[in-house]
């Protein structure tokens, strides 16, 4: 409660107010306080705005989107001399279902990109050979030096250009052919295309297109706040609702190992949606194949087998394993036919054969936890890409010759 005094000096009288106390003052203190902590969110918020901060990254959450910045016509790339490093357990199976611990892998990375993009250790002004495709040529969580690309380089004794971005479909790839590929110069042009998702990457790139974000729901993905509301979500209010992963396990025989594996991607005949993407990309090749020869350069296109193709015959399968019931479709006959009936100089390489016979011996060319090559699988693409060059082809002053052979060696 104020109180007023009043006091007398040489016949006048003064009010003198106490200052207030109690109630009031907390007030102010409190307005200051929450004052100061609005103008330090403002920028905070304002970094995340303008782009110079993105709190994902800060955060460790989403690594591979906080690397990336968005592009019109790519939808995302990752930033020019962009870097990740971290650790964690568990392959993209461990994200949809509950794996035993003893069966999660440890991912441990330190990736540096170039002023592109991409993951090359150096900037190139030229290159003898270009590989594009998706996350299966990027591969963030396996050493530079057992990528298939640095393998390749090292057995060709040539230079290799790492184009993989991670979600890229063939729409994308024949961006980075014309954009990033194509101005190397490169006398071979190796196009990786993974079954398990490229040909549902060409709808949700056509999705994605119709829908692109808005610089506001850009800047929503970076924010610090949303970044934070996310993780004390999924801290303290998300259950794991998680399936048990013997729903998509088998269990590998042979070779005195049985280890557990677990799939990702179901496998089921070709859709109608699947033929449609088969076509579109068949146009894609075709429109790569004219680009490539227009400046000298052979297109050898790469079938990557999904993991189910490669183990399915050398799997047992739990009662409770819905991989029982899959069964695998024709895609690498189709893809063959497509490639060759666009032109015979255009390269096919099918690497299932070579992937089921390291499996029959013994060894695991996919990660047990995950949809993607273990390192031996990068070295068996590897040798199977270079034998495949050295049979149907032969440079001459950086020119490709190339012969008529289509069929794998």
């Amino acid at each position: 409660m104020e109180r007023t005094i009043t006091i007398s000096k040489r016949g006048a009288s003064e009010q003198v107010q106490d200052p207030p106390t109690g109630a009031s003052t907390r007030g102010q203190r409190l307005l200051l306080v929450v004052a100061s902590f609005v103008l330090a969110l403002f920028f905070i918020e304002f970094a995340a705005l303008i782009n110079i901060v993105d709190y994902r990254t800060i955060l460790g959450f989403a690594q591979w989107e906080a690397l990336s910045r968005s592009d019109p016509g790519l939808l995302q790339i990752h930033r020019p001399y962009a870097h990740s490093s971290g650790v964690s357990r568990g392959g993209d199976a461990a994200m949809y279902y509950r794996l035993p611990p003893t069966d999660l892998t440890l991912f441990q990375w330190d990736v540096k990109y170039d002023q592109n993009g991409f993951r090359n250790d150096l900037d190139l002004n030229t290159a003898d050979m270009i590989v594009i495709g998706d996350s299966f040529v990027e591969d963030i969580p396996t050493p530079t030096a057992q990528l298939m690309t640095s393998l390749l380089a090292h057995r060709r004794s040539e230079t290799v250009a790492n184009l993989g971005q991670i979600a890229y479909g063939p729409q994308q790839e024949l961006i980075v052919l014309k954009r990033y590929g194509l101005p190397l110069k490169p006398h071979t042009v190796v196009w990786m295309f993974f079954e398990g998702n490229d040909l549902t990457d060409v709808v949700h790139y056509r999705t994605a297109m119709q829908n692109q974000r808005s610089l506001w729901q850009d800047f929503q993905r970076r924010s610090f706040t949303v970044c934070v509301l996310k993780l004390v979500k999924h801290r303290f209010f998300t259950t794991d609702e998680r399936p048990p992963g013997v729903r998509r396990a088998g269990v590998v025989q042979g070779a005195g190992k049985t280890p557990t594996v677990y799939f990702l991607n179901p496998s089921a005949p070709l859709s109608g949606q699947d033929l449609d993407a088969l076509d579109e990309t068949t146009r894609i090749i075709a429109t790569s194949h004219k680009l490539c020869a227009a400046q000298g350069a052979r297109l050898v296109f790469v079938f990557i087998p999904d993991k189910f193709r490669v183990f399915h015959n050398l799997c047992s399968f739990p009662e409770a394993s819905e991989c029982r019931n899959w069964t695998v479709n024709d895609l690498p006959e189709r893809m063959r036919t497509v490639v060759t009936s666009i032109a015979s100089d255009i390269g096919y390489l099918d690497l299932t054969a070579n992937l089921i016979e390291a499996a029959k011996e013994g060894q695991l060319p996919y990660l047990a936890d995950d949809a993607h090559w273990s390192p031996e699988g990068h070295r068996i693409a590897a040798d199977a890409i270079n034998d495949y060059l050295s049979s149907t082809q032969k440079f001459s002053g950086g020119s490709a010759q190339t012969s008529l052979s289509t069929d794998r060696p």
